[in-house]
């Protein structure tokens, strides 16, 4: 298990990165960097800007959806990966911990699902091990948590003597599937892919349009901010094509933004990504039933 002083630092390490962004956009910085981030124009919904408002889209859970078994991937965290270094300079693999657990507790707390979060202590932990341990659970679709870095990357000092990465060009999320494997599983993620998207966006959170992604992931011809795995095959990703659940892996939003890294500590942007979640969920496990259920039609006549 996590230990509550880890978590806890890690939390609060976050909600200094919002005092910080408070800070940074109260006054002239003096960082030539962060005056640009000031100087961006507003992304089409205002995110990632600080008072840019985020709802909870309302999930519609059919009759007879029960209690659902989500495993959530707090990402990287594994053998000598520990992700991405924020441009707050925090390991990717604390704040997908972090994250994650939120994720969960928010998800429980709705009584329609009973969500686990893989990688909860201090081992690193494989990925084929956390696949493993999802098909033995039983669940039913299978999260990975991510964030991304994209852009020309520069340094800034976010605080006395602390020099991190910075990139203001691509905030927004994305999320990511495979197309590997049987086709009616590889249907079960894109749809579950597109559900997320649509429901993130309708959240409020701005979703990627990919320009860094060439040669990487193949944008989704109906939903924005959706790609497809097209790397070359011995290097797609693990969690995207291996699991025997519907899996996705999403790219909560640019590490290297200030502006971004600081709303995604905000319990009012975890809270309405969580209540994404659950409405993707019930419109993706629901609809499944709902074909499974539905009666054959007679043969003609």
């Amino acid at each position: 298990m996590l230990s509550r002083r880890k978590l806890i630092l890690a939390l609060t390490a976050a909600a200094g990165v919002a005092a910080l962004s408070r800070e940074l956009l109260s006054r002239p910085p003096r960082h030539a960097p962060a005056r640009r981030a000031l100087k961006l124009p507003l992304a089409p919904s205002g995110w990632p800007f600080p008072y840019a408002r985020v709802v909870a889209p309302v999930a519609v859970f059919p009759p007879g959806f029960g209690v659902r078994r989500i495993y959530l991937d707090a990402g990287h965290g594994a053998p000598g990966n520990t992700g991405n270094l924020s441009c707050f300079c925090v390991e990717e693999q604390a704040f997908t911990l972090a994250a994650a657990h939120a994720l969960a507790a928010r998800l429980n707390a709705t009584g329609r699902f009973e969500a686990r979060v893989g990688r909860s202590g201090d081992r690193p932990l494989p990925y084929p091990e956390r696949v493993e341990d999802a098909a033995r659970w039983g669940a039913e679709a299978f999260i990975s948590l991510h964030s991304d870095v994209r852009g020309k990357i520069e340094t800034w000092a976010p605080a006395p003597e602390l020099t991190c990465p910075l990139s203001l060009a691509s905030p927004g999320f994305a999320v990511l599937w495979s197309d590997e494997g049987a086709p009616s599983l590889s249907d079960r993620r894109l749809a579950l892919a597109r559900a997320f998207a649509r429901r993130m966006e309708e959240a409020g959170l701005l979703p990627y349009r990919g320009a860094a992604y060439t040669g990487l992931y193949e944008a989704d011809a109906a939903q924005e901010g959706v790609f497809v795995d097209r790397r070359p095959p011995g290097q797609r990703i693990y969690v995207l094509r291996r699991p025997t659940m519907p899996s996705i892996l999403i790219e909560t939003h640019h590490a290297l933004d200030a502006r971004e890294a600081a709303r995604w500590t905000e319990p009012a942007t975890l809270d309405a990504f969580a209540a994404a979640a659950a409405a993707a969920l019930a419109d993706t496990l629901g609809s499944a039933d709902a074909l499974v259920d539905a009666p054959s039609s007679p043969p003609p006549t």
